[in-house]
């Protein structure tokens, strides 16, 4: 009796649909659990029971539980890097870093982990910084770019540059320290960059 190509192709490769299918339940199991109990605390194989798969499928996917977490938060932090338009610089960068903060209200100790785990593996600090660090620090350098030409503001590449390292500097300092990032740090962060972008003078 002749099967179909499909059922052939189950027959030959039959963890492949189901892998497919587990990568959200994957995510989010790994998500929570680090949110209930902490990147230290939670394993491979506790995420792999809660997702109902074994822990095979997460490594045939993720290759160490820092890259699944690092995912896992990826997918719920796509806000905090929007480009804020039509603001002006001030209002701009205030928006920014009360998403950014928002953002990290539950994911702060994951990252911080994540942070201390990019110092001990050199490849995994190379995906952090490219996946995480970059797209948040392109984000901002536009959004300075973008909200300094509306307010007149004459910026150069190196000034945006600086701009966004002393901003997240200060975000990531206060991150490791565990000391509040709310809306009174956000606004003044903001005046005080915004006024230093307007007054400096590049040689």
């Amino acid at each position: 009796m002749l099967r179909s190509k499909k059922a052939v192709d189950v027959a030959l490769h039959p963890g492949r649909p189901r892998d497919e299918a587990a990568g959200p339940a994957i995510l989010a199991a790994a998500r929570d659990l680090v949110v209930a109990h902490g990147y230290e605390a939670v394993t491979t194989q506790a995420i792999a029971e809660a997702a109902g798969v074994g822990k095979q499928t997460i490594y045939r996917r993720w290759p160490s539980k820092a890259e699944l977490v690092l995912e896992a938060f990826l997918a719920h932090a796509h806000s905090s890097v929007d480009v804020v338009s039509k603001e002006r610089l001030e209002p701009a960068l205030r928006s920014f870093l009360a998403r950014t903060f928002r953002a990290l209200d539950a994911t702060g100790p994951a990252v911080r982990s994540l942070m201390a785990q990019a110092q001990t593996d050199d490849g995994f600090r190379e995906t952090f910084r490219t996946r995480f660090i970059a797209p948040r620090r392109e984000a901002l350098a536009r959004t300075i770019a973008e909200a300094s030409a509306r307010d007149g503001v004459e910026t150069t590449a190196a000034d945006v540059d600086a701009a966004v390292i002393a901003l997240f500097g200060a975000v990531w300092y206060r991150l490791l320290l565990g000391e509040p990032l709310d809306t009174a740090l956000a606004s003044r962060l903001a005046r005080l960059l915004a006024a230093g972008l307007s007054t400096v003078t590049s040689p």
